[in-house]
């Protein structure tokens, strides 16, 4: 094990970067206020959570192992064992510890052999990074907004005001029926809009015709 972790650790080519720290968070639940939303969402918007950073050589060695020692392979000799773990340390260098470790355990639940490198690759594509405070914070947002967007179409339909909502929301009111626009650009409520008034039009005559008379007889 530690003449397979000197190979890796002179093979294994790390990349390394600067990543400032995300602002301190604020408490991740539910807005109560459309401030409180607006405050959550700025946050969201303007920081980052650093990536998850990659993975060491002993870690990568150590996932490797582990999958050697659950899964048979063809016997190699040292060199060829030495060019093996250079193109695993090459294909999967860039990769977090999280990463490797869930290809790790997919390859022993799934395979009868030692994985080849592109099934590690096939592997490690499934994987998902846990979800960040930022994507937490977006939907919080979105489900309040989808609560209040909700309640508001239920109160216009019940002829309440309109009040100061964001353009789209007139908009979709409108294609849904729950609202119409006039023609001067303002909206109303459909339960409240009575529609232009018109003229009395009397029904049609039919003007007389004497050979009616002679029929009937």
């Amino acid at each position: 094990m530690n003449q397979f972790s000197a190979i890796v650790d002179q093979l294994l080519v790390t990349t390394t970067g600067s990543t400032s720290p995300s602002a301190k968070p604020p408490a991740l639940v539910r807005p109560t206020s459309p401030t409180e939303c607006r405050e959550l969402l700025d946050w969201a918007r303007n920081t980052h959570t650093p990536p998850q950073p990659s993975a060491s050589s002993e870690q990568l060695a150590k996932h490797l192992a582990f999958m050697s020692a659950a899964l048979p392979s063809k016997g190699l000799d040292e060199m060829t064992g030495k060019m093996k773990v250079a193109v695993y340390a090459s294909l999967l260098g860039g990769y977090s510890n999280e990463a490797l470790a869930f290809m790790a355990r997919a390859a022993c639940q799934t395979l009868d052999w030692f994985p080849t490198p592109r099934q590690c690759l096939e592997l490690i594509a499934d994987y998902r990074p846990p979800t960040s405070p930022q994507e937490i914070a977006l939907r919080l947002c979105e489900h309040y907004t989808a609560e209040q967007f909700d309640r508001w179409m239920t109160n216009i339909s019940d002829g309440q005001p309109i009040g100061d909502v964001p353009e789209q929301w007139l908009r979709i009111a409108v294609e849904q029926g729950a609202m119409r626009r006039l023609s001067d650009g303002s909206y109303v409520s459909r339960a409240l809009y009575q529609g232009p008034t018109k003229s009395y039009e009397a029904p049609a005559r039919v003007p007389f015709d004497p050979a009616m008379l002679d029929g009937a007889a």
